[in-house]
């Protein structure tokens, strides 16, 4: 059975982003699958951090891609209402979608972190 993780990050302070990212990456290292829903000024921040120095606060999030199966999603009423680009959002995230698909890929998911 496929292990999964849900993570709900809807804080873009230092600290909440290296917990997330923390929890995303020892998930993704475990080798689940990880889901990362970011929202209001999260979603900024990491769209701001794919480029950014590995100690910056989101960076160990965009890593978490890397050391396995791990996305990161932005709501899109949040790209909109942070006034993000849809253009950078899109390329460098690996998705944006509505509620409906929120609830959708994270039903019967157990592990589920908030921050």
């Amino acid at each position: 059975m496929e292990r999964r993780a849900v993570i709900f990050v809807s804080h873009a302070d230092a600290g909440a982003l290296r917990l997330a990212g923390s929890a995303a990456l020892a998930a993704a290292a475990l080798g689940d699958r990880v889901d990362v829903y970011l929202f209001g000024p999260a979603v900024p921040a990491l769209v701001a951090a794919h480029d950014a120095d590995p100690e910056e606060p989101g960076a160990a999030l965009q890593q978490a891609r890397t050391v396995g199966e791990c996305r990161l999603i932005a709501c899109s009423a949040s790209v909109v209402e942070q006034k993000v680009a849809l253009a950078d959002a899109e390329r460098t995230l690996d998705a944006v979608v509505g509620w409906p698909t929120i609830l959708e890929w994270s039903a019967g998911v157990t592990d589920r972190f908030f921050f």
